[in-house]
C-alpha cells in the first residue's frame, strides 16, 4: 500500500519507471535520506512496464550504432549497463514477488528470414563487426535447432545468431522487486501524478500531485518518460530543450497453446522503423512478443487495429506458425521517451535542484542500473559515469547528412514493405518502390526547411503527422542547425 503524501522530502524522484526505482534503490543504498517516489501505481502508459527488458545491446546493433563517435557513446552506455546486470540481478531476486525467477533467458537468438530487406543483412553485418571489436562471443547455429522456434516455410530463417551473453528479465517482476528493495530501504512512495513543480527564482522549491497536494523539496529528479518535457515547461516554460516525443510501443503476452515452448530470446535485426520482431520467454509457460515502435503526438494506452494485426499475424508467420493456438492473457502499451536527435537528455538543469533523466528511448531498462550510478553521483557532487555531450540543454547531437537520412528512412520503409507483404504492380521494382519513398523523404524536408539530418523514424513521423512536422519544423527553424554540436557526432 502506498502511505499519505509526505508534506516534504530531501529528494523527489518523479517517475516510478525503470530508472526512478533504480535511482531511488542507488541512492538510498548510498544513505541518502528522505527520498521519495511519485509515480501511479499502475504506471499504464510507461515504457517500463510494458518492456520485454531484452538485456542486450549486441543484438540492437545497427549501422548507425558504431559510425560517429557520438553513436559510439551511447552504444558504449548500453555494453557497460549490460556487464552490470549479473551482479545486479542476485540483489534483486531476495525482492522478487512470490520467488519469480527475475532472469527468463539467457540467450538470445538473432535470425535473419526471407521477408525483411537489405537492411537486416546490413545491420546483421554492424552486430558482427560490433561483437568482434568488444571481442564478445557469438557463433552462426542451425535455425532449426531453435527450441520453440518454428517459422511458416515461406518466412522461414536463411541464417541464426546465437549470443550467449544475452537474455531477458521480466521487465514487471524486476519493478516490483525494486520497488520493495526501495522500499525495505525506507524510500517513500507516493501513488499519484505530478501535476507541476513549483520554484522561486532561482531554484525547484516543491511538486505538487494532480490532487493538489505540495511535496517541498530543494531537488527534485525528472525521470517521467515522456511525460518529462511537459513537467520541465512547467517551471522553465522558455527554456530551449529538445522536443521530446512519445514512441508508442504494443505487445502482447500469451499463454503457449501447444508445442515447444522457447527458452530464448528469438528475434529479427532492428527493422521497419522498430527493433524487430521478438520473443521473450517468461515464467509459467507464458512467452512475450513484441515489434511495434511509432512515433505519436501524445501519450497514450491504445493501440491501433493495424498494429494488433500486425503483431498476432507476423508472430504466427516469423516465429511460430503454432501460436494460433496460444490464449493472449495481457495486451501491453508503453510510451517510450524520444529525442529529436536519439540521444538521451541526463543532467542538471537551469534551475538550482531540478535534474533530468529522459530521452532514453529502447535503452531505458536496459541501461537503469549504470545511469543511476551516473545520476546519484551527480546529485551528491561527485564526478558521472558517463559523457556530458548528453545534458539536456544541448543542440541536437547531428550524426547524418540530410541524404544519408532519406537513405536510411527508404531502407526502413522498404523493410515495412516486405514484411507486411505490400503488393505493387507486378512490373514494378524495387528500386522504383525505393523511388517513391526517396521522394516523400526528400519532400519532407523541403517542408521542415532545415538541413539537419533526422532518424528514419522522426521523418516518417514528420511525413505521417501533420502536428509533429509542424513541430519539428518549429523547433529546427529556430535552432539554425549550423550552431548545433555537429563535431561531437559526426567526427
Amino acid at each position: 500500500m502506498f502511505g499519505d503524501p509526505p508534506t516534504q522530502a530531501d529528494i523527489v524522484i518523479i517517475g516510478n519507471g525503470a530508472l526512478g526505482l533504480f535511482l531511488a534503490v542507488e541512492l538510498a543504498d548510498r544513505g541518502a535520506d528522505s527520498i521519495v517516489v511519485v509515480g501511479p501505481g499502475h504506471r499504464d502508459g510507461g515504457a517500463s512496464q510494458a518492456a520485454g527488458a531484452m538485456l542486450g545491446c549486441f543484438a540492437e546493433t545497427t549501422g548507425e550504432s558504431l559510425r560517429t563517435s557520438a553513436a559510439r557513446c551511447r552504444f558504449g552506455l548500453g555494453v557497460a549497463a549490460h556487464d552490470l546486470w549479473p551482479s545486479v540481478l542476485p540483489k534483486l531476486q531476495e525482492y522478487a514477488p512470490d520467488g519469480l525467477p527475475l532472469r527468463t533467458a539467457s540467450e538470445t537468438h538473432v535470425v535473419l528470414n526471407s521477408v525483411g530487406g537489405q537492411l537486416d543483412n546490413a545491420n546483421l553485418t554492424a552486430m558482427f563487426h560490433a561483437l568482434d571489436m568488444y571481442g564478445r562471443p557469438w557463433r552462426e547455429v542451425d535455425p532449426g535447432d531453435i527450441p520453440g522456434f518454428n517459422p511458416r516455410t515461406d518466412t522461414r530463417a536463411l541464417r541464426a545468431i546465437l549470443l550467449p551473453e544475452e537474455g531477458a528479465v521480466d521487465a514487471r517482476g524486476v519493478l516490483a522487486a525494486c520497488e520493495a528493495q526501495a522500499r525495505a530501504a525506507g524510500v517513500g512512495f507516493v501513488d499519484d501524478a505530478v501535476r507541476s513543480l513549483s520554484s522561486d527564482a532561482n531554484s525547484v522549491i516543491g511538486v505538487e500531485l494532480a490532487d493538489g497536494h505540495v511535496i517541498e523539496t530543494g531537488c527534485a529528479v525528472i525521470a517521467a518518460g515522456a511525460h518529462s518535457e511537459s513537467l520541465v515547461r512547467t517551471v522553465l516554460p522558455d527554456l530551449d530543450l529538445m522536443p521530446v516525443f512519445p514512441g508508442f510501443g504494443f505487445a502482447m503476452v500469451a499463454r503457449r497453446g501447444g508445442g515447444s515452448a522457447f527458452d530464448s530470446v528469438v528475434r529479427t535485426p532492428n527493422r521497419g522503423f522498430a527493433c524487430g520482431l521478438h520473443v521473450v520467454p517468461q515464467a509459467g509457460g507464458r512467452e512475450y512478443y513484441g515489434a511495434t515502435n511509432r512515433l505519436v503526438d501524445g501519450v497514450g494506452g491504445a493501440t491501433w487495429m493495424a498494429d494488433a494485426r500486425f503483431l498476432t499475424q507476423y508472430v504466427m508467420q516469423q516465429l511460430d506458425e503454432g501460436a494460433g493456438a496460444h490464449r493472449i492473457e495481457r495486451w501491453m502499451a508503453g510510451n517510450r521517451p524520444v529525442t529529436l536527435d536519439g540521444f538521451p537528455l541526463i543532467g542538471w538543469l537551469p534551475l538550482s535542484g531540478l535534474y533530468l533523466m529522459t530521452g532514453t528511448y529502447r535503452d531505458g531498462f536496459h541501461c537503469a542500473p549504470l545511469l543511476a550510478g551516473h545520476v546519484a553521483n551527480e546529485l551528491q557532487g561527485r564526478p558521472g559515469v558517463i559523457d556530458p555531450m548528453f545534458r539536456p540543454t544541448r543542440h541536437p547531437i547531428a550524426t547524418r547528412t540530410v541524404e544519408g537520412s532519406v537513405e536510411e528512412y527508404v531502407e526502413h520503409s522498404l523493410a515495412a514493405w516486405f514484411e507486411t507483404g505490400a503488393e505493387a504492380a507486378p512490373q514494378m521494382t524495387t528500386s522504383q518502390i525505393a523511388d517513391h519513398y526517396r521522394v516523400l523523404g526528400q519532400r519532407v524536408y523541403e517542408d521542415l526547411g532545415t538541413d539537419y539530418g533526422l532518424g528514419p523514424d522522426l521523418l516518417w513521423y514528420a511525413q505521417q503527422s501533420l502536428l509533429g512536422g509542424r513541430r519539428l519544423a518549429r523547433y529546427l527553424r529556430r535552432l539554425h542547425p549550423a550552431r548545433s554540436v555537429a563535431a561531437a557526432g559526426a567526427r
